[in-house]
């Protein structure tokens, strides 16, 4: 799907200025106006010029601004995938990595007016009403190209430790994505890796600037977050669902580490959409 900001605006069945977790990957490249975005809680500038990355899962609000103007661009990953490649290169790509940089990338001009031809395109193919046997290879081959632009633009920007260690520190994420609910502790992750848990947190430190139990911590805290605002579970539920085995150990975990108890962080992001 691709619509100008206005469009979504315009049409969704939803408040858009509310907490929503997508089931599908968002860019969008604003073209007018300047503003904030959240994305797991936590709010972005942006300004025209600028492209958003949203991944599948995570959370995020829009600002509503009448003034402001964008290209808004959804995606599932069975739409790309084609090939075990594409695969391997969605899911390896920093651009949709939230764990490790900012979603916002500034452009500079020349840039802005690549992409902004390439979405361009898009939505000039998208707005079609011909269905022929191109239309979609057209489509995903266009969102290919934006993909790679950007991330080699991401790739840019990263430090030279960060890319060292990307590989490895991969490996690593993908394993707690798959097991935060079952297991915190490092230990765990190392065996299944076949790294020490030194070498887990060398290749943290060196790629977040924090030890492998606090990246793990936070993607439980992360969680229970989006749980605690994208449903209306229980807090036993939510335990029962992020690994505590009673609803007391996920109140103090959370708190020792957002210093508010779950329902008091669910309360106040509801009392700030009203």
């Amino acid at each position: 799907m691709l619509l100008p900001l206005q469009t979504l605006f315009n049409h969704q069945r939803y408040p858009m200025d509310t907490p929503q977790r997508l089931h599908s990957y968002l860019i969008v490249l604003f073209t007018k106006g300047k503003g904030w975005h959240s994305v797991d809680f936590t709010s972005y500038p942006y300004q025209e010029k600028t492209l958003l990355f949203v991944a599948e899962n995570q959370v995020h609000q829009w600002e509503i601004n009448t003034e402001n103007d964008a290209f808004v661009l959804a995606f599932s990953k069975e739409f790309l995938y084609k090939s075990p490649q594409d695969r391997e290169v969605l899911e390896s790509y920093r651009i949709f990595d939230y764990s490790l940089q900012s979603p916002i990338l500034a452009l500079e001009n020349e840039d802005y007016q690549r992409f902004l031809a390439l979405f361009q395109e898009l939505k000039h193919e998208f707005d079609r009403t011909e269905v022929d046997a191109f239309k979609h290879d057209i489509y995903r081959n266009l969102l290919r190209t934006i993909l790679l632009l950007a991330e080699r633009r991401k790739r840019y920007e990263a430090q030279p430790s960060v890319l060292a260690q990307y590989a490895e520190f991969a490996r690593f994420r993908e394993q707690v994505e798959a097991n935060f609910s079952r297991t915190r502790n490092v230990q765990d992750y190392a065996t299944t890796l076949g790294y020490s848990p030194k070498k887990l947190n060398q290749v943290t430190r060196l790629t977040l600037s924090k030890n492998a139990k606090l990246f793990v911590d936070e993607r439980v805290i992360l969680e229970i977050k989006r749980l605690l605002i994208h449903t209306n579970l229980s807090i036993k539920e939510i335990a029962d669902r992020t690994g505590f085995d009673e609803p007391t150990n996920l109140v103090k975990f959370f708190k020792r580490y957002t210093r508010q108890t779950p329902l008091a962080f669910r309360e106040q992001l509801i009392l700030s959409q009203t």
